[in-house]
């Protein structure tokens, strides 16, 4: 009973004990395994660590407690602080969800123990709250990782609260499960902390983190299904890292020569199958062109000012028929995919989208158009089912629509046309043709807009207001938005609450929230 002392302290030593083991028993390392002959540590050489807290599934326990400190004892018995951010972490909250713990950049070398500091610790029970006892000195779990120059380790926990406290406070041992690879990854770059973060769609977890250059920003999944292969763009290291999907590591780090500020990244699939990758600069208002067979940089592209975002043609075999194309315009089309493929860059700070002409074959440029847009142009989609590509502007309430059909003909003065009263802070543009919808995402104040598109005459209507199917409240400030291959789910970036958005967009909510690294910007998944 709880109103005995003597019963209620001893039990309560018990439970926090076991609570504390089972929220220690599992620890696994996944992204850096050991390698032979890496042996020689240098002091000045660092590393990154990430540690998460997955609790279970399903709880009937409400447990709380206040995670001040997590410490990392080195081989030689030195101890670095890797967070001293606190942290109050509750049984119900933690519920089927993983949160990320800390985020440190560390000396290379091996780690051998974590310790975590808990300030306070309540469990709940018959509607009162009653204060667990400590172990004395903090709570500390044997590892055995190693840390490398620039790689990541990933570090799991998980904290089942039932388990901790079944029998009457008695511990039962928890084990915990290797987080599994899948070919169903998301991956979402992380500006601030360097890396991008992988994300298994099954399970809704971070199963990797992998170390990239700095302040990575656009993203883009390769499209050889014999090489998969993932490009990010780093903007502060001028630079494109190589993420080899099989074993979530840098394979490659390609310097980009001809440009500065590297940003947007789109793939293209050249005439012999191998990956052709577009870089928007946003410091050079060019656009790099690099070879994915060779990872060299082949080409430079002047553009607008402030190239921000980038999009190419989707593959030939994808012109079929079309409810919204007549046949004359379905036939242009396919002929003109038959020599070339059109590359569209956003350019910000000019106002407008930058259409490459690039031809198939050779794997150049044949010729630039400009067409003028809205007000601070961000992101576009390509819709070509009606041969439509839509332009986010965040400084204006009109979504920009560009008729590709009339761009292929020459009619650049009446290529573009608006949807007007979307509001303003759109940052990110997803087109699905089964459902007719569009998806917009604005940073404020924070949400999915849903909008039906009209026929081509409707655009010509300038205070028409758009039919508005819905909005979908997500996350702080979203960054970037993406469908997946199946057409279920929406995923959404979210820059100022450091978590990515999983909406189901039939029930028109989110199903799940996943932390992932600082200041996430752009996200990316494999098409099939």
């Amino acid at each position: 009973m709880f109103n005995n002392r003597r019963l209620y302290k001893d039990t309560a030593v018990l439970a926090m004990s076991a609570i504390l083991l089972a929220l220690c028993s599992v620890l696994l390392l996944t992204g850096c395994p050991a390698i032979k002959g890496q042996q020689n540590i240098s002091g000045h050489s660092r590393g990154q660590i990430d540690l998460f807290l997955k609790g279970a599934d399903d709880t009937s326990v409400d447990i709380l407690f206040d995670l001040t400190a997590v410490d990392i004892m080195a081989e030689d018995g030195t101890y670095r602080e890797i967070t001293s951010t606190p942290l109050n972490i509750k049984s119900i909250a933690v519920k089927g969800r993983q949160i990320l713990l800390a985020e440190k950049t560390l000396p290379e070398g091996r780690y051998k123990k974590l310790r975590l500091v808990v300030k306070r610790a309540l469990i709940r029970r018959k509607g009162r709250m009653a204060r667990l006892a400590l172990p004395s000195g903090g709570i500390e779990i044997p590892i055995n990782i190693t840390v490398y120059k620039d790689q990541n380790t990933s570090l799991f926990l998980t904290w089942d609260a039932d388990a901790s406290v079944a029998d009457k406070y008695l511990f039962n041992a928890v084990k915990g499960q290797v987080p599994e690879l899948s070919s169903l990854l998301v991956y979402v770059t992380n500006e601030d902390s360097n890396n991008v973060s992988v994300i298994n769609r099954q399970s809704g977890e971070v199963v990797a983190t992998v170390r990239v250059g700095r302040r990575p920003r656009g993203i883009a999944a390769g499209l050889r299904r014999d090489r998969l292969r993932v490009y990010v763009a780093n903007s502060g290291s001028n630079s494109i890292s190589v993420i080899d999907p099989t074993t979530n590591k840098v394979e490659q780090e390609i310097p980009i020569r001809f440009g500065s500020a590297p940003e947007g990244i789109a793939v293209a699939r050249g005439p012999s199958g191998e990956d052709l990758i577009f870089v928007t600069d946003y410091g050079s208002d060019t656009v790099s062109v690099v070879d994915g067979a060779t990872y060299q940089e082949i080409d430079k592209v002047d553009v607008g000012n402030g190239p921000i975002a980038v999009a190419v043609d989707p593959p030939a075999e994808t012109v079929t028929a079309s409810r919204f194309l007549s046949l004359e315009d379905l036939n242009i089309l396919r002929n003109y995919r038959e020599r070339y493929f059109n590359v569209y860059v956003v350019n910000k700070d000019s106002r407008d989208v930058s259409v490459l002409r690039m031809d198939l074959q050779r794997r150049r440029l044949e010729e630039v158009v400009r067409l003028s847009v809205e007000w601070s142009p961000v992101a576009l989609a390509i819709d070509y089912q009606r041969g439509k590509v839509y332009v986010a502007n965040y400084g204006s309430n009109r979504l920009s629509v560009i008729d590709i059909i009339k761009v292929i003909k020459g009619d650049e003065k009446g290529a573009v046309s608006d949807i007007s009263d979307v509001g303003t802070s759109v940052t990110g543009v997803v087109v699905d043709p089964s459902f007719d919808r569009l998806y917009l995402l604005r940073e404020v104040p924070g949400e999915i807009m849903i909008i039906r598109p009209f026929s081509e005459d409707y655009y010509t209507a300038d205070t028409v207001m758009p039919l508005v199917i819905g909005t979908i409240p997500v996350g702080t400030s979203p960054r970037s938005i993406i469908m997946d291959p199946e057409a279920r789910n929406l995923y959404v970036v979210n820059r100022g609450s450091d978590n990515v958005s999983v909406v189901d967009k039939t029930a028109r909510e989110v199903e799940r929230v996943i932390p992932v690294g600082k200041k996430p910007y752009g996200i990316a998944m494999f098409p099939y």
